[in-house]
């Protein structure tokens, strides 16, 4: 394990220890599960959208730790990370969507 590697894993084992005492403080309105969570029920779409997160999040600090970064691949990152994220922020509220359905009888009277 390159001194790096040793690094981005002390640091990324403290933001999770953080995030796990925030978890834990009564004080803190804030709940790990809402990252996976839709609805009351695990997403799986927040998962993998989680988990795609730290891996290519990862890659890319690797590679720049190497020295290895292209335009190329920053701005792969870029679209596929960082652009949407900013999009969804600063976007408007997304539209309510209603639907309404009419019932209609017809009777027919016969002589």
């Amino acid at each position: 394990m390159r001194a790096s590697d040793a690094a981005l894993l002390i640091i990324a084992l403290v933001v999770a220890w953080s995030l796990y005492r925030a978890q834990r403080d009564e004080t803190i309105q804030f709940n790990l599960l809402d990252l996976l969570v839709e609805n009351g029920r695990v997403s799986k779409l927040a998962c993998v959208f989680m988990g795609s997160f730290f891996v290519t999040s990862w890659v890319i600090i690797r590679v720049a730790l190497d020295g290895k970064m292209t335009e190329t691949l920053f701005a792969a990152y870029a679209a596929a990370w960082i652009i949407p994220v900013t999009a969804k922020l600063f976007s408007g509220p997304s539209p309510t969507t209603t639907s309404h359905s009419t019932t209609s009888t017809q009777t027919s009277s016969t002589p």
